[in-house]
């Protein structure tokens, strides 16, 4: 069911209109995936994420869609992903988790569901999964190397990476045969039963669904500490 409040739920619905409009006969369906999708919608902080699926795409597609996407990105929508008909299993083997993660949680918004049956190669997934953690670690051990003197930096990294580890920890979960959760928040819960207690990622989770900073970067110490437990367990999963 949508979670999306209605003025959202209106832009969907009249995106993927547009779109469809645009590319005529060459659309083969849209689908909304990811928080706007599910039950970790944050309005005004969470990206309106869809892939638009087409017959093939040609240049005089990427044209006609063109104009739709400039005037909806203004508005929270990030830039689709755009795949042909015949790449969605061959996307999945190159990028398991990100069409696995389309595949868990989307909702078609107009034409046929190219993910309804989507499979998942799992030696693809661990390998993905393990370069995605380790990647996203780096990146966080510089970034808080450069702004570890500026808390508020540090709160809108924390507020920026959350979900990204969220999924992380979800990828780790299911790939050791755990049920997937429902939300976020769930998602961590089950989380620590692997690796411990994740406090700091559940306070960053709750202010970011609250949509509220304050005083967040006081704890960034112990968010990157615990993303490094967590990266840890999914290197030594995936290896």
């Amino acid at each position: 069911m949508p979670t999306l409040d209605p003025r959202a739920e209106q832009q969907v619905q009249a995106y993927a209109a547009e779109v469809v409009q645009a590319l005529g006969e060459a659309a083969v369906g849209v689908v909304l995936y990811g928080s706007a999708a599910g039950a970790d919608w944050v309005a005004g902080r969470s990206d309106i994420n869809t892939a638009i699926v087409l017959r093939r795409v040609a240049v005089a597609s990427l044209d006609a869609l063109a104009p739709v996407v400039a005037r909806w990105r203004p508005k929270g929508f990030a830039l689709p992903v755009l795949l042909d008909e015949g790449q969605v299993a061959q996307a999945c083997r190159l990028f398991p988790m990100e069409l696995d993660d389309i595949r868990r949680q989307h909702r078609l918004l107009a034409g046929s569901d190219p993910f309804l049956a989507l499979g998942t190669d799992e030696a693809a997934l661990r390998r993905e999964c393990a370069q995605e953690a380790f990647g996203k670690l780096l990146r966080l051990r510089a970034y808080y190397v450069e702004h570890a003197a500026r808390p508020a930096d540090l709160a809108t990294m924390m507020l920026d990476s959350i979900r990204s580890f969220v999924t992380v920890t979800r990828h780790l979960l299911r790939l050791r045969g755990m049920a997937e959760p429902p939300d976020f928040a769930a998602v961590l819960a089950a989380g620590e039963t692997v690796v411990g207690p994740l406090p700091a990622l559940r306070r960053v989770l709750a202010q970011r669904q609250a949509d509220n900073p304050a005083g967040l970067g006081q704890h960034a110490a112990s968010y990157v500490d615990e993303i490094e437990r967590l990266v840890a367990a999914v290197v030594a999963d995936c290896a």
